[in-house]
């Protein structure tokens, strides 16, 4: 049989305190002696007591659970901006409870309305859709909410995301001092705030550059294995075909790769690949990958500190924290690995490695 949980009031006939002073004493709020305090104490850790979380909560209005919904937690990617957040909110004593949306705005209103339900402290969030009213909904009740990777057009609201402009510019730039003029996209879905930005960013490096842009080399796929896939496939249909493609994210990255090698394509001879995203196995492939390295740790890391920051000053106006990427040569476009900076150079953003990465 299922063992019976310990009451306060057990605790305090233990301890021989009333039981508004045990409560005073376990939950750290009012005044308790010292000697007191260490008696109940004692006596909770005696009987094994462990608080109802619900109703602590109740009298003190948090319940010390951070709300995160990712958009797709099998991308290794939120993985590492989880383990960002968490590094900061433990020791602060917040637990999380993780909800995966899985790129479906209709599951992240689903979550977010659960969070809301559970009276989480607040909510971390990267968001699956620009339409989506679960977001200012979240926003008006009150409940403090950071946006993480993304951003909903709009929304005033605290976000911290990465500059995707500037990795996009450094690897196009990158291809063409190689000699690439013929550079296609395969990028994610334009509904998503990270899909327009890295499209945008491309298109506007390559006119900047002067450069074609057809539209048979500007793709748009959906952030997974399969559509990197699939539109490495188209790529190789057409004539002519481009001599590199930049790839707009990691999952879409494997799929380009599996569909280069099973078509016989050989890079960097056949076709130079840049990923977007530098993951711990991109330096073992063959030949290693030449990505733009987001500071992942470090986005989940400053999701955080907003996120306590405007639970304890919900006043405070929305802040946009934007965080530079930087670019890993590899061998993927035809080049060695880049020399670490030579000592007494500073390294650019683009040189300096991350936090966490």
């Amino acid at each position: 049989m299922p063992r019976r949980s310990v009451t306060l009031r057990e605790v305090a006939r233990r301890a021989r305190v009333s039981v508004s002073t045990a409560a005073r004493a376990l939950g750290g709020y009012g005044y308790v002696s010292s000697s007191t305090r260490e008696r109940v104490l004692r006596a909770a850790r005696e009987l094994d007591y462990h608080p109802n979380a619900i109703a602590r909560s109740m009298i003190k209005g948090r319940t010390h659970t951070l709300g995160v919904v990712v958009s797709d937690s099998a991308n290794p990617f939120f993985a590492a901006v989880v383990r960002g957040i968490e590094d900061v909110a433990l020791p602060h004593g917040y637990g999380i409870l993780l909800c995966n949306a899985d790129e479906d705005p209709r599951k992240e209103a689903m979550y977010v309305g659960m969070l809301r339900q559970n009276r989480v402290d607040g909510v971390i969030v990267s968001p699956s859709d620009a339409s989506s009213g679960a977001l200012p909904s979240l926003l008006a009740s009150g409940v403090p909410l950071v946006q993480v990777d993304r951003r909903a057009p709009g929304l005033p609201a605290d976000a911290v995301v990465c500059d995707n402009r500037a990795g996009v510019r450094a690897a196009v730039e990158h291809l063409v001092s190689l000699g690439h003029r013929h550079i296609a996209l395969i990028g994610g879905p334009r509904r998503l705030y990270t899909g327009r930005e890295r499209t945008r960013a491309f298109q506007a490096a390559l006119r900047r550059l002067g450069l074609p842009s057809r539209s048979s080399w500007l793709l748009e796929g959906t952030f997974k294995v399969d559509s990197g896939y699939e539109l490495a496939g188209k790529l190789l249909e057409t004539r002519p075909r481009p001599t590199a493609v930049f790839v707009a994210n990691n999952l879409m990255t494997i799929g380009a790769l599996l569909r280069f090698r099973e078509e016989g394509v050989r890079i960097p001879q056949d076709m130079a690949v840049v990923g977007f995203d530098d993951m711990d196995w991109a330096p073992i492939l063959t030949p290693p990958l030449t990505a733009v390295a987001q500071p992942t740790f470090d986005l989940g890391w400053t999701a955080a500190r907003l996120l306590l920051e405007r639970i304890l000053d919900p006043a405070l106006p929305p802040r946009v924290v934007v965080l530079p990427p930087r670019l890993v040569v590899r061998e993927s476009c035809g080049t060695a690995l880049r020399r670490a900076p030579s000592p007494g150079r500073e390294p650019t953003p683009l040189d300096r490695p991350g936090r966490g990465r």
